[in-house]
């Protein structure tokens, strides 16, 4: 039977600290390119066929990453939560141009990820958990863009649309490339410190 401690923050290593400090600047950097990519080079090129206005939500599950791959890593309680909201502080001091919605955003979708991972309590680590956790982020990323774009005033069509390929955008990257991308790490044996490592190497039990 694990410790109570288990379920607090003050379980958290320095090395917890340092690896997810370190997750949360690499994909706001990621999240930095993607949006102004999108923005500024793949809406004007989808705007002639009418897809100008849904460009976004075929890279949304990017920006879904780090709550998934640091979580299926460190594996603990939070650590969705808190480096989903740190990969959207970073990206507003780096000046992003969604600057003025992006901590409540990032917050919002750190906690759809971490939904996921409670559901298990943090004991179950595999394909389902990350894709559960992608949706999860999804889930609550629209809630919230619905209310700020006043989708209920928009055809259902397109909502639903808007939708489906934001979900199928996070399974894929949030939770298949996500989970690869850790799985390799691990495999490297640069993990060997982080539970995953431990799994890896034969310590534990796999839980795939």
């Amino acid at each position: 039977m694990k410790s109570n401690s288990f379920w607090k923050l003050s379980a958290w290593k320095l090395k917890d600290v340092i690896l997810a400090s370190l997750i949360a600047v690499l994909f706001a950097f990621i999240c930095f390119a993607v949006v102004h990519f999108v923005a500024f080079t793949l809406t004007p090129l989808l705007a002639p066929v009418g897809f100008g206005d849904l460009a976004m939500e075929f890279v949304f599950g990017i920006f879904f990453m780090s709550a998934v791959f640091a979580p299926y890593i460190i594996r603990k309680p939070g650590v969705a939560t808190i480096v989903g909201t740190m990969t959207g502080v970073v990206q507003i001091l780096m000046g992003s141009a969604f600057a003025a919605t992006l901590l409540i955003s990032a917050f919002v979708q750190g906690l759809g990820s971490e939904a996921a991972f409670a559901v298990f309590r943090y004991k179950k680590f595999n394909i389902l958990t990350v894709i559960l956790a992608s949706l999860g982020a999804t889930i609550t990323s629209f809630i919230l863009a619905w209310y700020r774009g006043s989708w209920s005033e928009v055809i259902p069509t397109i909502v639903i649309l808007r939708f489906v390929i934001r979900a199928l955008s996070a399974c894929l990257f949030s939770g298949i490339i996500s989970k690869l991308l850790a799985d390799r790490l691990a495999k490297a044996g640069v993990l060997k410190s982080y539970p995953i490592g431990q799994i890896r190497s034969g310590n534990e039990p796999i839980s795939d």
